[in-house]
């Protein structure tokens, strides 16, 4: 499947620090110390985006013959980097990686003038690209033409062996163009998700197809079956956000949220088994907390869960039931392991305030006997009702 970008959370959310050019600019309700962190959290926990990726890329760099500047065994041309502040601004491992082979001029080629070829994901407010000559990172440039705030987050806060698609350079001049580290895996349901939730064109939502309920059947199967290890590393990625502080000293509202609203905010290595995070953001409310729920509502895709069902046929719609089933116990004990909460209220709490701000169109069954509700409370409420029952 080919990779989508993933959504940016102001999709879902009141930002209530900073508003679009739709709206208005920045505003900061209040003041005094208290206000002030609540802005800088937000500031340093705007949320980070990524796009699938090829994993851990080693590149070693062979001794040459000084007298001919290139490697007979790999064909490599020294193209050292001119002294200049773009250059000087990357981190030491990507001014190795630039300096070979011109890549550092097809570098600066690609993030003045990117080729529409390469991109591999878009969303509301930026577009993702690969990067043939850097295979382990990928580049995102955000929307020119809207007020986004940058991926802030302070390089080397999270562990080293835990790969969230953080960002590793920003552009000294223009913050709207990062490098982020890539992750492995294709989006977790299906394409174009939040233009079915609401198409930006036609200003409705568009209907769940027999095609996309086969793939999605087949896509929840699998994961169902890869191995504990597998969502115990998933929970481990969200614990590791439910805990980093944004900043030092950060005291109220540590951490990161994950959005577990957009299932492709979730990528799917079948071949390592892998399940990874690719979009959070920083909390700057009580409520927002992330537990074991998390993992089951982006696997499962909640807000469309009840269409695709329906669309299945009875034979699969009992394997299906199976495999939630297995699916909410691996996540649950992969989440004790890694000592992320189990408070299902917890999952309640973020959506229901979430939907009060984000309410979203319901849309006409294919039989034309009513309609499926798609709010996210709803759906979610349904989701919980539907694992109580399996119990």
């Amino acid at each position: 499947m080919k990779v989508l970008a993933c959504q940016n959370y102001s999709v879902y959310r009141k930002n209530i620090y900073f508003k679009s050019k739709d709206n208005s600019t920045a505003a900061n309700p209040g003041g005094g110390a208290k206000n002030d962190r609540a802005v800088k959290a937000y500031i340093w926990g705007a949320a980070a985006l990524t796009a699938l990726g090829s994993g851990v890329y080693v590149w070693k760099h062979k001794s040459i013959p000084k007298n001919t500047g290139k490697s007979g065994i790999n064909n490599i041309i020294e193209t050292p980097l001119p002294d200049e502040p773009l250059a000087n601004s990357l981190p030491e491992v990507l001014r190795k990686k630039l300096s070979v082979n011109h890549n550092f001029d097809k570098f600066k080629s690609l993030i003045s003038s990117p080729d529409r070829k390469l991109e591999i994901g878009s969303g509301a407010n930026s577009r993702v690209y690969d990067i043939p000559f850097l295979p382990e990172y990928v580049l995102k440039i955000l929307n020119p033409d809207k007020n986004v705030e940058p991926n802030r987050i302070p390089l080397g806060i999270f562990p080293e062996d835990v790969n969230l698609g953080q960002p590793v350079w920003i552009h000294p001049d223009n913050y709207k163009i990062i490098l982020l580290k890539k992750v492995t895996g294709s989006p977790n349901s299906v394409k174009d998700w939040s233009d079915v939730i609401y198409d930006k064109i036609t200003k409705i939502p568009r209907s769940v197809t027999t095609e996309q309920a086969q793939e999605y059947y087949r896509n929840f199967m699998r994961i169902a079956a890869m191995p504990q290890s597998s969502f115990y590393n998933l929970a481990r990625q969200i614990h590791v956000l439910d805990t980093t502080p944004k900043f030092p000293g950060e005291t109220v509202n540590v951490g990161f949220k994950t959005d577990c609203i957009n299932p492709n905010n979730l990528l799917v290595d079948f071949k390592n088994n892998r399940l990874n995070i690719i979009d959070y953001f920083g909390k700057d409310k009580p409520d927002h907390k992330n537990s074991y729920m998390d993992m089951v509502a982006v696997i499962s895709d909640f807000t469309l869960m009840p269409e695709f069902y329906d669309l299945m046929k009875p034979q699969q719609q009992k394997k299906f039931l199976k495999a939630l089933k297995t699916l909410d116990e691996k996540c649950f004990e992969g989440a004790k392991k890694a000592d992320l909460t189990t408070d299902k209220s917890v999952f309640s709490g973020f959506i229901n305030e979430t939907n009060k701000f984000f309410p979203i169109q319901s849309v006409k069954k294919p039989d034309g006997s009513g309609e499926y509700v798609r709010q996210y409370d709803k759906t979610a409420q349904k989701l919980l009702d539907l694992l109580a029952s399996l119990n």
